[in-house]
């Protein structure tokens, strides 16, 4: 094994799963979830001089993810605009919601993830990290590298311009 390869290793060890979660969480579909695990393994292989010169190595490899979920996630959200997913109202399981209520929850779904993503970069991730992920204060202090005051910051500017994101969206239907 190479001392790439073991730095790697040493640096992705511990926090594996940690990376799994957080990709799958934001992605929140297998396939892409493996995918986008795939490109954010690859950045870091590609970045392990910088990453391992990173005064915290493992936030930096969280940011990582979190950026490669977000490229995903506004893939898809391109790729996916206006589509209703068929496959699933048609597997439902008897007993399960009906049609309606299992489209209305996943336009609110994809509208959350549209106002995530619109969000400014800093605010985004401090949003997921804080709802999504319930990380503390500090730890997303570390994941973006400032300070904990600033990342407090962030998750309230983020949750404001969301609010109002999600609003505005909600004022447009009822027009509609």
């Amino acid at each position: 094994m190479s001392t790439g390869e073991h730095l790697f290793n040493e640096l992705i060890g511990p926090i594996r799963d940690r990376m799994i979660r957080t990709v799958g969480r934001i992605v929140a579909d297998p396939h892409d979830a493996a995918d986008t695990m795939q490109a954010a393994l690859l950045a870091v292989w590609t970045n392990l001089d910088r990453i391992h010169r990173h005064p915290n190595p493992q936030a930096y490899i969280l940011r990582v993810c979190i950026s490669a979920a977000y490229d995903s996630l506004r893939r898809r959200l391109r790729e996916q605009t206006g589509r209703a997913d068929i496959e699933a109202i048609a597997s439902m399981p008897s007993g399960s919601p009906g049609p309606v209520a299992l489209a209305a929850a996943k336009d609110i779904e994809a509208a959350v993830l549209r106002g995530i993503a619109s969000l400014p970069p800093q605010q985004a991730q401090a949003v997921l990290l804080r709802i999504v992920e319930d990380e503390p204060f500090d730890a997303i202090a570390r994941v973006l590298d400032c300070d904990e005051q600033t990342a407090r910051s962030h998750v309230s500017k983020g949750k404001a311009r969301l609010r109002d994101l999600l609003g505005a969206m909600l004022e447009m239907e009822t027009v509609s």
